[in-house]
């Protein structure tokens, strides 16, 4: 299905049902956007319909419930069953990245681990990521706390997504982060209020 047929198939989906109708990718479809397709899809059916997570999101979300159920009730705790894991139209271009998707930078009764490039500071930072990028071309091992920086240089992530994506335990991911922390290298604001500023999701 070619851009415009999918744009016209969305809109009379949405128009032919109430407001709270959810839209569902195929990972097929999914997987041949891009992120302009998405924002013309956007443009054209709007940013205020709910869509399904795609299923790679949905398999981060369930690993989450099993192995941080305080983090996976603070986002999805109070959500109607029929309405699990659905989100704003407005974030599918986030959902077609392969590592990331869904960010988890606004949880109020946890503490939150979310960073983006801007949380990396201090006179030694572009020296330590310069060494980590070459270490990596060379794949050469690097430590979790190297790891970390080049996936915070490169686009925001937080600390569960980093957990998953690299199959690392969270005590090391946390060990990483206060290393960095107490290194001077990387800023850890845990309120979603503080948080808030550094949000943006520019397509």
């Amino acid at each position: 299905m070619n851009l415009s047929a999918l744009i016209h198939a969305l809109k009379e989906q949405v128009s032919d049902s109430d407001l709270r109708s959810v839209i569902t990718f195929d990972a097929e479809i999914l997987s041949s956007l891009t992120k302009e397709d998405a924002k013309e899809i956007i443009a054209h059916v709007g940013s205020t319909h709910l869509m399904r997570l795609p299923e790679k999101e949905i398999l981060f979300f369930e690993w989450l419930k099993e192995y941080h159920p305080l983090v996976w009730n603070d986002l999805w705790g109070n959500d109607e069953p029929e309405y699990m894991y659905t989100v704003g139209l407005d974030l599918l271009p986030l959902m077609l990245d392969p590592v990331r998707g869904f960010p988890i930078c606004d949880l109020l009764t946890q503490e939150n681990y979310y960073f983006v490039p801007d949380h990396l500071i201090g006179e030694e930072i572009s020296f330590y990521l310069d060494a980590v990028k070459e270490r990596f071309i060379k794949q050469e091992s690097v430590t979790v706390s190297q790891l970390l920086v080049l996936e915070i240089s490169m686009a925001p992530i937080d600390a569960w997504r980093f957990s998953y994506h690299h199959r690392i335990e969270m005590d090391r991911v946390l060990k990483a982060i206060n290393d960095l922390k107490e290194e001077g290298m990387l800023v850890h604001l845990g309120k979603a209020e503080d948080l808030s500023e550094f949000v943006t999701f520019d397509y």
